[in-house]
């Protein structure tokens, strides 16, 4: 694990703990990165949070003064128009848990729709990554892609174009 890794998972678990109050993140930003096995560097934490309605604003002042950025709440299915698929909650893996803090990734194939909800070369870069790592299939893919309910909204037929560009970028 990269030094920034546990720079970031010491500093978190020392807060919630002089505050007495667990804190679940779920990452699935460049952070996740590191856990799928293909590290890259990043600034910001962007994650999905369970913990008491006090500790998450204090949390988010302290990572403020820290400087560090973030995107964090407690439903990153809701950050675009598309949702996750269905029950990613459930399939998240634990690859750190401490006294006051526990993280999680998502499922490999959950990971890609994360990434392909925003869509950005970089998103790109990761998800063809996670691809290669896990070798994910085609399959796979359309299996996890049943289990999005995908809205009544322009955005459901530029996530298909995303869709069908990742499909193309696989072979």
């Amino acid at each position: 694990m990269q030094d920034y890794v546990k720079s970031y998972i010491e500093r978190i678990e020392a807060f919630a703990r002089t505050k007495g109050d667990p804190i679940d993140l779920l990452l699935i930003g460049g952070l996740a990165m590191s856990f799928y096995g293909s590290p890259r560097y990043t600034i910001d934490i962007d994650a999905e949070i369970r913990c008491g309605n006090k500790i998450y604003f204090e949390f988010l002042e302290y990572l403020r003064k820290e400087g560090v950025a973030f995107n964090i709440s407690d439903n990153i299915s809701g950050w675009g128009i598309v949702p996750l698929p269905s029950d990613y909650k459930e399939r998240a893996k634990t690859v750190y848990r401490g006294d006051y803090l526990t993280l999680k990734i998502l499922d490999p194939v959950d990971f890609v729709f994360s990434k392909l909800m925003r869509g950005t070369e970089e998103d790109l870069t990761d998800i063809m990554d996670v691809v290669r790592r896990f070798n994910i299939t085609k399959d796979a893919l359309y299996e996890r892609k049943r289990l999005i309910q995908f809205p009544k909204d322009p955005e459901t037929l530029f996530f298909e174009k995303k869709f069908h560009h990742l499909l193309e970028l696989m072979g």
